[in-house]
Protein backbone atom coordinates (compact mmCIF):
# COMPACT_ATOMS: atom_id res chain seq x y z
CA UNK A 1 0.00 0.00 0.00
CA UNK A 2 1.28 3.50 -0.85
CA UNK A 3 2.30 5.64 2.10
CA UNK A 4 2.25 9.43 2.35
CA UNK A 5 4.61 10.93 4.90
CA UNK A 6 3.41 13.48 7.45
CA UNK A 7 6.79 15.24 7.33
CA UNK A 8 8.84 16.60 4.43
CA UNK A 9 9.17 14.51 1.30
CA UNK A 10 9.69 14.79 -2.44
CA UNK A 11 8.64 12.05 -4.85
CA UNK A 12 7.31 11.46 -8.36
CA UNK A 13 4.01 10.05 -9.56
CA UNK A 14 2.71 8.73 -12.85
CA UNK A 15 -0.71 9.95 -13.99
CA UNK A 16 -2.59 10.62 -17.23
CA UNK A 17 -1.00 7.94 -19.43
CA UNK A 18 2.38 7.74 -17.71
CA UNK A 19 3.13 11.45 -17.56
CA UNK A 20 5.39 12.16 -14.60
CA UNK A 21 4.72 14.82 -11.97
CA UNK A 22 6.93 15.85 -9.06
CA UNK A 23 5.29 16.20 -5.65
CA UNK A 24 6.91 18.23 -2.90
CA UNK A 25 5.37 18.04 0.60
CA UNK A 26 6.88 20.26 3.32
CA UNK A 27 6.11 21.46 6.84
CA UNK A 28 6.59 25.14 7.69
CA UNK A 29 9.27 26.17 10.14
CA UNK A 30 7.97 27.26 13.54
CA UNK A 31 9.69 30.36 14.88
CA UNK A 32 7.89 30.17 18.23
CA UNK A 33 5.85 27.44 19.98
CA UNK A 34 2.56 29.25 19.37
CA UNK A 35 3.01 29.21 15.57
CA UNK A 36 0.78 26.70 13.75
CA UNK A 37 2.51 23.81 12.02
CA UNK A 38 1.28 24.33 8.49
CA UNK A 39 1.89 21.99 5.61
CA UNK A 40 2.60 22.89 1.99
CA UNK A 41 2.00 20.71 -1.03
CA UNK A 42 3.44 21.49 -4.48
CA UNK A 43 2.83 19.63 -7.72
CA UNK A 44 4.49 20.16 -11.08
CA UNK A 45 7.49 19.33 -13.22
CA UNK A 46 10.52 21.56 -13.66
CA UNK A 47 8.21 24.29 -12.37
CA UNK A 48 5.94 23.75 -9.36
CA UNK A 49 2.61 24.80 -10.92
CA UNK A 50 0.24 24.19 -7.99
CA UNK A 51 0.76 24.91 -4.30
CA UNK A 52 -1.52 24.48 -1.28
CA UNK A 53 -1.14 25.55 2.34
CA UNK A 54 -3.09 23.45 4.83
CA UNK A 55 -3.31 22.00 8.30
CA UNK A 56 -3.53 18.22 8.25
CA UNK A 57 -6.55 18.14 10.61
CA UNK A 58 -8.58 20.90 8.94
CA UNK A 59 -11.05 20.52 6.08
CA UNK A 60 -10.33 23.98 4.61
CA UNK A 61 -7.09 24.87 2.85
CA UNK A 62 -5.59 27.69 0.79
CA UNK A 63 -4.64 27.42 -2.86
CA UNK A 64 -1.48 29.53 -3.02
CA UNK A 65 -1.16 29.43 -6.79
CA UNK A 66 -2.17 27.63 -9.98
CA UNK A 67 0.26 28.73 -12.71
CA UNK A 68 0.39 27.03 -16.09
CA UNK A 69 1.07 29.89 -18.52
CA UNK A 70 4.54 29.16 -19.90
CA UNK A 71 5.37 26.84 -17.00
CA UNK A 72 6.89 23.35 -17.32
CA UNK A 73 4.35 21.57 -15.14
CA UNK A 74 5.08 18.01 -16.20
CA UNK A 75 7.77 15.61 -17.34
CA UNK A 76 6.03 14.18 -20.39
CA UNK A 77 4.24 15.00 -23.63
CA UNK A 78 1.04 16.29 -22.04
CA UNK A 79 0.62 20.05 -22.53
CA UNK A 80 -0.92 21.78 -19.52
CA UNK A 81 -3.31 24.25 -21.15
CA UNK A 82 -7.07 24.54 -21.44
CA UNK A 83 -8.85 21.43 -20.22
CA UNK A 84 -5.56 19.91 -19.06
CA UNK A 85 -5.22 22.75 -16.54
CA UNK A 86 -8.49 21.54 -15.03
CA UNK A 87 -7.16 17.97 -14.95
CA UNK A 88 -4.01 19.17 -13.19
CA UNK A 89 -6.11 20.97 -10.58
CA UNK A 90 -8.20 17.89 -9.75
CA UNK A 91 -5.09 15.71 -9.73
CA UNK A 92 -3.68 18.08 -7.11
CA UNK A 93 -6.91 17.77 -5.09
CA UNK A 94 -6.61 13.98 -5.22
CA UNK A 95 -3.11 14.22 -3.78
CA UNK A 96 -4.11 16.83 -1.21
CA UNK A 97 -6.82 14.56 0.19
CA UNK A 98 -4.19 11.94 0.98
CA UNK A 99 -2.75 14.31 3.59
CA UNK A 100 -5.82 16.08 4.99
CA UNK A 101 -9.65 15.73 4.93
CA UNK A 102 -10.07 18.75 2.64
CA UNK A 103 -13.60 19.64 1.51
CA UNK A 104 -13.14 23.34 0.71
CA UNK A 105 -10.39 25.32 -1.00
CA UNK A 106 -10.06 29.08 -0.57
CA UNK A 107 -7.92 31.28 -2.80
CA UNK A 108 -7.17 34.82 -3.92
CA UNK A 109 -7.89 35.24 -7.63
CA UNK A 110 -5.03 37.40 -8.94
CA UNK A 111 -4.46 35.18 -11.97
CA UNK A 112 -2.89 36.69 -15.05
CA UNK A 113 -1.48 35.83 -18.46
CA UNK A 114 1.11 37.43 -20.71
CA UNK A 115 0.16 39.29 -23.88
CA UNK A 116 2.55 40.47 -26.61
CA UNK A 117 1.92 44.04 -27.79
CA UNK A 118 2.69 45.27 -31.33
CA UNK A 119 5.80 47.09 -30.05
CA UNK A 120 7.27 43.76 -28.88
CA UNK A 121 6.65 44.42 -25.19
CA UNK A 122 5.08 41.63 -23.13
CA UNK A 123 2.51 42.83 -20.60
CA UNK A 124 0.60 41.10 -17.84
CA UNK A 125 -3.19 41.01 -18.19
CA UNK A 126 -5.57 40.02 -15.41
CA UNK A 127 -7.35 36.83 -16.40
CA UNK A 128 -10.33 37.46 -14.10
CA UNK A 129 -11.26 40.75 -15.81
CA UNK A 130 -10.38 39.55 -19.33
CA UNK A 131 -12.29 36.26 -19.06
CA UNK A 132 -15.20 38.04 -17.38
CA UNK A 133 -15.70 40.22 -20.48
CA UNK A 134 -15.67 37.40 -23.02
CA UNK A 135 -17.75 34.92 -20.98
CA UNK A 136 -20.84 36.92 -20.01
CA UNK A 137 -19.75 37.88 -16.52
CA UNK A 138 -18.04 34.67 -15.37
CA UNK A 139 -14.43 34.37 -14.25
CA UNK A 140 -12.26 31.43 -15.32
CA UNK A 141 -12.42 29.79 -11.88
CA UNK A 142 -16.20 30.18 -11.79
CA UNK A 143 -16.68 28.80 -15.31
CA UNK A 144 -14.18 25.93 -15.13
CA UNK A 145 -13.93 24.94 -11.45
CA UNK A 146 -17.35 26.11 -10.14
CA UNK A 147 -15.73 28.56 -7.73
CA UNK A 148 -17.88 31.15 -5.99
CA UNK A 149 -17.12 34.35 -4.03
CA UNK A 150 -16.36 33.44 -0.42
CA UNK A 151 -18.30 36.41 0.95
CA UNK A 152 -22.05 35.85 0.57
CA UNK A 153 -22.96 39.50 -0.10
CA UNK A 154 -20.24 39.73 -2.75
CA UNK A 155 -21.58 36.50 -4.25
CA UNK A 156 -25.02 38.06 -4.75
CA UNK A 157 -23.54 41.18 -6.36
CA UNK A 158 -21.26 39.09 -8.60
CA UNK A 159 -24.18 37.00 -9.82
CA UNK A 160 -26.01 40.18 -10.82
CA UNK A 161 -23.25 41.27 -13.22
CA UNK A 162 -24.30 38.82 -15.96
CA UNK A 163 -27.57 40.73 -16.50
CA UNK A 164 -25.62 43.79 -17.60
CA UNK A 165 -24.23 41.89 -20.59
CA UNK A 166 -27.69 41.48 -22.13
CA UNK A 167 -29.30 44.73 -20.96
CA UNK A 168 -29.03 47.38 -23.74
CA UNK A 169 -29.20 50.22 -21.22
CA UNK A 170 -25.97 48.98 -19.60
CA UNK A 171 -23.98 49.63 -22.79
CA UNK A 172 -22.97 53.30 -23.20
CA UNK A 173 -23.67 55.06 -26.47
CA UNK A 174 -19.94 55.79 -26.84
CA UNK A 175 -16.76 54.12 -25.57
CA UNK A 176 -13.21 55.43 -26.05
CA UNK A 177 -10.71 52.67 -26.86
CA UNK A 178 -7.80 54.99 -26.00
CA UNK A 179 -6.02 54.66 -29.33
CA UNK A 180 -6.78 55.96 -32.86
CA UNK A 181 -6.20 52.59 -34.56
CA UNK A 182 -8.28 50.80 -31.95
CA UNK A 183 -11.12 53.28 -32.31
CA UNK A 184 -11.02 52.69 -36.08
CA UNK A 185 -11.21 48.92 -35.47
CA UNK A 186 -13.82 48.82 -32.73
CA UNK A 187 -16.13 51.82 -33.20
CA UNK A 188 -17.99 50.33 -36.23
CA UNK A 189 -18.60 47.14 -34.22
CA UNK A 190 -19.60 49.16 -31.16
CA UNK A 191 -22.12 51.17 -33.15
CA UNK A 192 -23.85 48.15 -34.72
CA UNK A 193 -24.16 46.07 -31.53
CA UNK A 194 -26.83 46.69 -28.90
CA UNK A 195 -25.39 44.94 -25.85
CA UNK A 196 -22.03 44.17 -24.25
CA UNK A 197 -22.59 40.49 -25.00
CA UNK A 198 -23.05 41.18 -28.72
CA UNK A 199 -20.00 43.41 -28.81
CA UNK A 200 -17.64 40.91 -27.15
CA UNK A 201 -19.04 38.04 -29.23
CA UNK A 202 -18.08 40.02 -32.34
CA UNK A 203 -14.60 41.16 -31.35
CA UNK A 204 -13.37 37.83 -29.97
CA UNK A 205 -13.03 36.70 -33.60
CA UNK A 206 -10.40 39.40 -34.26
CA UNK A 207 -6.77 38.10 -34.36
CA UNK A 208 -4.45 39.08 -31.49
CA UNK A 209 -7.43 40.32 -29.52
CA UNK A 210 -5.60 40.51 -26.17
CA UNK A 211 -3.21 43.20 -27.45
CA UNK A 212 -6.14 45.17 -28.84
CA UNK A 213 -7.99 45.15 -25.51
CA UNK A 214 -5.01 45.87 -23.23
CA UNK A 215 -5.60 49.63 -22.92
CA UNK A 216 -9.29 49.42 -22.06
CA UNK A 217 -10.39 45.98 -20.82
CA UNK A 218 -10.28 46.82 -17.09
CA UNK A 219 -12.26 50.03 -17.69
CA UNK A 220 -14.91 48.09 -19.62
CA UNK A 221 -15.10 45.56 -16.79
CA UNK A 222 -15.53 48.43 -14.31
CA UNK A 223 -18.43 49.93 -16.31
CA UNK A 224 -20.24 46.58 -16.64
CA UNK A 225 -19.93 46.06 -12.89
CA UNK A 226 -21.33 49.55 -12.20
CA UNK A 227 -18.16 50.29 -10.25
CA UNK A 228 -18.61 47.30 -7.93
CA UNK A 229 -15.53 45.23 -7.10
CA UNK A 230 -14.87 41.98 -8.87
CA UNK A 231 -14.48 39.62 -5.89
CA UNK A 232 -10.92 38.63 -5.03
CA UNK A 233 -11.54 35.87 -2.48
CA UNK A 234 -13.09 32.66 -3.81
CA UNK A 235 -14.00 29.15 -2.66
CA UNK A 236 -14.16 25.78 -4.40
CA UNK A 237 -16.07 22.90 -2.83
CA UNK A 238 -14.24 19.57 -3.20
CA UNK A 239 -16.16 17.46 -0.70
CA UNK A 240 -16.85 14.71 -3.20
CA UNK A 241 -14.11 12.18 -3.88
CA UNK A 242 -13.33 13.14 -7.46
CA UNK A 243 -11.11 10.48 -9.04
CA UNK A 244 -9.71 12.02 -12.21
CA UNK A 245 -6.89 9.55 -12.82
CA UNK A 246 -5.02 6.61 -11.39
CA UNK A 247 -2.00 7.80 -9.40
CA UNK A 248 1.02 5.52 -9.21
CA UNK A 249 3.59 6.65 -6.68
CA UNK A 250 7.07 5.94 -7.95
CA UNK A 251 9.73 4.33 -5.77
CA UNK A 252 12.37 6.63 -4.31
CA UNK A 253 12.36 10.30 -3.49
CA UNK A 254 14.05 12.39 -0.84
CA UNK A 255 13.34 14.29 2.33
CA UNK A 256 14.37 17.83 3.18
CA UNK A 257 14.06 19.83 6.39
CA UNK A 258 14.54 23.33 5.00
CA UNK A 259 11.69 25.26 3.40
CA UNK A 260 11.56 28.93 2.52
CA UNK A 261 8.18 30.31 1.50
CA UNK A 262 7.95 33.40 -0.64
CA UNK A 263 4.99 33.90 -2.97
CA UNK A 264 4.09 37.37 -4.20
CA UNK A 265 2.50 38.70 -7.36
CA UNK A 266 2.53 42.43 -7.98
CA UNK A 267 -0.39 44.03 -9.86
CA UNK A 268 0.37 45.50 -13.27
CA UNK A 269 -2.44 47.73 -14.50
CA UNK A 270 -2.47 48.90 -18.13
CA UNK A 271 -0.08 51.71 -18.93
CA UNK A 272 -2.39 53.65 -21.23
CA UNK A 273 0.13 56.42 -21.85
CA UNK A 274 2.67 54.12 -23.49
CA UNK A 275 -0.03 52.49 -25.65
CA UNK A 276 -2.03 55.54 -26.71
CA UNK A 277 0.01 56.24 -29.86
CA UNK A 278 0.90 52.65 -30.69
CA UNK A 279 0.16 51.44 -34.22
CA UNK A 280 -1.97 48.33 -34.52
CA UNK A 281 -1.87 48.22 -38.33
CA UNK A 282 0.93 46.56 -40.24
CA UNK A 283 2.78 49.02 -42.46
Amino acid sequence: METYNVDNETYKIRAFDNNIFTVNKTVSMKYKPSDPALDFLKIGGKDMCVEYMFHRKDNICELQWLHTDGQQCIDGEMTIRGENTIKLFYLSVQLLKKYAPITRINFLDNSHFNCLLPNGKTVKMFLNHYYFLFHKGHTWYDDKLHAYPTNESQRIIYQSFSRNFTNPTSKPSYFDFMNKDLNDIFQPIWNKTKTWEEFFSEIKKIPDICQKTYTWYIRASHIIRNGEYLPEHWTIDVGKNLLVTTINKMVGGKRSKKYIYDSSICPDYPDVTQCRNMSFFKK
